[in-house]
């Protein structure tokens, strides 16, 4: 791996480097350590040595099983809290606050059972059932507990995955898949007043806040996560109102805005750590109802 140079430095650092303090006229072995990862989705899968989020188990903190269209033969796995109600389905339902989280040691126990492993085919059946390929990355100094020191990266989840997610399914673009029996598809026409509307908006303000944000009703992938993040939180809750049939969308969509905003404060108290845990749990359910 191109990071075993970093995993071997590390380890020079937990066993010491000879150090001259100026202070005390003193050498005494200065020693460091990795306590925390940090990278996007796909950088953490790779450093952790994860299949990744497109597997059974896609999850790097919790042990979620993924559901697909068994059926209809479908090749993609979802991750809900509940268990959809069709043929086929066994997984049992999630209850969100009080999810299979990963640990430490199990972490350990599968990279080694992958490992002892003899046969190819046992290998891949272990890895498919834990979501987990073999040894991470960086493994020689054992500072890193691999359920809790890659904490999920708030700007990739929500800007760059949730936030464009839920304006596919509003604009009836989200891989091919209809709204069902739901109505919160915005059509076309109003799609392009919403963003006309946008640029009204961003025209007069200082490019400290926000850059151009361009036509959000014809292309996203001009869009970065201060985009997304300025769209989302300062204006969609004005150019949405009332585009939705149903205002349940609308709601729903300014509680998600109401917890990011209080997320990105400089400084949180416990209770509003608790407050959003709480909130987040109770937007998920209401979006999978």
């Amino acid at each position: 791996s191109f990071i075993s140079p970093l995993d071997d430095e590390c380890a020079l650092l937990a066993d010491g480097v000879s150090t001259f303090n100026a202070h005390t006229k003193n050498s005494f072995d200065l020693r460091a350590y990795v306590i925390f990862e940090d990278g996007d989705i796909v950088a953490i899968e790779k450093l952790l040595n994860l299949k990744g989020h497109n597997s059974h188990f896609p999850c790097r903190s919790c042990e979620i099983q993924g559901v697909r269209d068994i059926t209809g033969r479908g090749k993609v796995y979802y991750t809900p809290l509940h268990t959809p109600d069709v043929p086929h389905q066994s997984r049992q339902s999630l209850d969100p606050w009080n999810l299979p989280m990963h640990t430490h040691h199990k972490f350990l126990q599968t990279v080694n059972s992958i490992a002892d492993t003899p046969t190819k085919s046992r290998k891949q059946r272990l890895t498919k059932e834990s979501g987990i390929k073999g040894f991470p990355s960086l493994q020689r100094v054992g500072s890193l507990d691999y359920a809790r020191s890659s904490p999920w990266d708030w700007m990739h989840l929500f800007l760059e995955n949730v936030i464009p997610t839920l304006v596919s399914h509003w604009s009836d673009s989200f891989k091919d898949l209809n709204s069902g029996t739901e109505d919160y598809i915005i059509p076309r026409d109003i799609w392009e007043e919403i963003s006309e509307e946008t640029a009204h908006a961003t025209k007069d303000i200082p490019s400290s806040f926000v850059h151009v944000i361009g036509n959000i009703a014809k292309d996203h992938s001009n869009f970065t996560a201060e985009s997304w993040g300025f769209w989302f939180m300062h204006i969609a809750p004005f150019v949405l109102r009332g585009c939705f049939l149903s205002e349940k969308y609308y709601v729903h969509m300014c509680k998600l805005v109401d917890l990011m905003k209080v997320m990105i404060k400089f400084e949180l108290t416990h209770t509003e750590i608790n407050d959003i845990e709480r909130g987040l749990i109770e937007w998920v359910e209401e979006y999978e109802r």
